[in-house]
């Protein structure tokens, strides 16, 4: 697509098209109807269009709002898994991780981490570089005590044998999802969020659609479906499922956001704990810290860290670091669920199954839970596997293994465009590269937009996010509000202890600018946003506006909002 024909697409009614596709929605049969727009929903969807067949998925949120947002942003192999001696799912995973390589560079990376040693001197640099010489892609290194702490000043000299310098996959999981759903839609799929699946539709004891709720404009919806997929995750185990409660174990896990400067070193970090590995993940600006794993037995929408939680990262990385790291250096937090499948065990849900299951029920449904962000591929093939049939499977088989996502190029060709971009439009180098490794070969693009609009001016000072990319996330992001812009296609909802308030304003009138809301709606929507935000991305314990929880008035959470925001618009 040139550029001139890119930007011409994000010249229509953001509304209006949504208008239409929802009346396509209702109107035709579709092969396979997916409900879920996480990753794996993501994926099932793009698994059905390579096959030929005509699908479309539903979200009742935003894509990737849940679980696919909220990972420690890794693309690997899994540490700890070598512990319990799954070497299939590591081999499995690390497969994957070097196809996802192939097919996103310009979203998955490969960066060097620095796994600590401790313990019996050679028992542990044994069996631990035994294990990460399965990581294939980047060479790993053994370093004794003296070079690690070279490495890392801040290291704790106590039992330390040396380490491990190893690399593994890091993405932004929130985009990833995107350019998967919009990779989907490039090829034919249908993607629609704020649409609620209620139940379905049985002939015959067989389903054969869905009844569904446009929660933008409260009406209802009928939907025409061959196959039906639940990939909703940790919300198909609710007793109020449209689908009947399913069998899982959501598990949560807690995050840290803090600022670069706050652990001086140049690499992420490996750390081992009693039963897991943790990790200190390098994002740019900033660490991503975590993550935790506890049974979770509260609602699946919009977790939030405990103290407790953030309490147990910070000890884990004073452990090991002599930064005497506190709550006041949290910028922000946020908690994912995974979806697992099986018991936990004593409390816990370290060892329950990472795999994943696909079943098919007695209507004809099928549902699919388990799995790794990393296998994400694997498990939408498998289910389109399992809605297809063994015959009809084999016919038409999938053909995502070498389908790059929107975007894609070499590293070369992406740092090239990043050059061109600087040099042509005055952004600085690092706002250029940055842009490009956001949107891959779509950054031109952009840039043309903010050309066109005059939004070529950062959104935060001193932070590389350009305003126009606010707009192109409206019109080719599937972004309907605040929460949406901030907290996934920007991530400053973490990255801000103000949680973005500060901005929230401009990006409300960019925002409505395109989606047609008065300066009533506007102030609604800031406020919303700030009240959800607050409340899921704060530091608990910590007062002012980075603080939890606030009061959140009923019927104003960010979700909410933002369906109200667009049957505005629509009206």
């Amino acid at each position: 697509m040139t550029d001139e024909i890119a930007i011409a697409a994000t010249t229509r009614d953001p509304a209006a098209a949504r208008r239409a596709d929802l009346a396509a929605l209702a109107a035709e049969e579709w092969d396979v109807v997916v409900v879920g727009g996480g990753v794996t929903g993501a994926g099932i969807l793009l698994d059905a269009v390579s096959r030929g067949l005509r699908a479309a998925l539903i979200e009742q949120s935003d894509i990737a709002a849940g679980t696919s947002s909220r990972s420690s942003r890794l693309i690997h192999g899994g540490l700890r898994y070598l512990e319990q001696f799954h070497i299939g799912l590591v081999r499995e995973a690390l497969a994957e991780r070097a196809r996802l390589l192939d097919l996103a560079p310009h979203l998955v990376s490969l960066r060097p981490l620095v796994f600590p040693l401790y313990g019996l001197p050679f028992a542990t640099r044994a069996f631990y570089g035994a294990g990460i010489g399965f990581y294939r892609g980047g060479i790993s290194r053994h370093l004794g005590v003296k070079a690690t702490r070279e490495l890392v000043p801040s290291i704790k000299p106590e039992g330390l044998r040396g380490s491990i310098v190893y690399h593994d996959g890091m993405e932004d999981d929130a985009r990833y999802v995107m350019a998967v759903a919009r990779t989907a839609a490039g090829l034919g799929g249908l993607v629609l969020t704020r649409v609620r699946a209620d139940g379905l539709v049985l002939e015959g004891g067989r389903a054969k659609g869905l009844v569904a709720t446009d929660l933008a404009g409260d009406a209802g919806i009928r939907i025409r479906a061959k196959h039906v997929i639940d990939a909703t995750g940790v919300w198909a185990a609710r007793a109020d499922s449209p689908f009947g409660g399913a069998r899982m174990v959501p598990s949560m896990g807690s995050h840290l956001v803090v600022p670069r400067e706050r652990i001086p070193m140049k690499h992420g970090m490996a750390i081992r704990v009693p039963g897991k590995v943790a990790f200190i993940v390098p994002w740019p600006d900033f660490w991503v810290i975590g993550t935790t794993d506890a049974p979770y037995e509260g609602p699946p929408d919009r977790p939030t860290a405990s103290r407790a939680e953030v309490d147990k990262l910070l000890d884990t990385v004073n452990t090991v670091l002599a930064v005497d790291l506190t709550a006041d250096d949290i910028v922000g937090t946020f908690a994912g669920l995974r979806p697992l499948v099986g018991e936990a065990q004593d409390g816990g849900t370290v060892k329950v199954s990472r795999e994943h299951k696909v079943a098919v029920d007695r209507t004809g449904l099928v549902r699919i839970g388990g799995g790794k962000y990393t296998t994400y591929r694997l498990m939408a093939r498998d289910a389109v596997d399992a809605a297809l049939g063994p015959a009809e499977s084999v016919s038409r088989p999938s053909a995502t293994a070498e389908l790059p996502l929107v975007g894609a190029a070499s590293r070369a060709v992406l740092s090239n465009l990043a050059d061109r971009i600087s040099k042509d439009h005055g952004l600085t180098a690092e706002q250029a590269t940055r842009l490009t490794f956001r949107h891959g070969t779509e950054a031109m693009a952009v840039v043309e937009l903010g050309r066109q609009r005059d939004l070529l001016r950062p959104l935060v000072t001193d932070r590389p996010f350009l305003e126009a990319e606010v707009v192109w996330a409206v019109h080719r992001e599937l972004a309907l509000s605040l929460d949406d812009v901030l907290a996934r296609r920007f991530r400053l909802a973490t990255e801000m202890r103000d949680r973005g308030a500060s901005i929230a304003p401009r990006v409300a009138d960019l925002v409505g600018d395109e989606l047609g809301w008065d300066e009533a709606r506007r102030r609604r929507e800031v406020d919303a946003y700030l009240a959800g935000a607050r409340r899921e991305y704060g530091v608990p314990g910590v007062a002012g506006e980075a603080g939890m929880p606030v009061a959140e008035p009923a019927g104003t959470s960010a979700a909410q909002g933002a369906a109200a925001g667009l049957a505005a618009s629509e009206a």
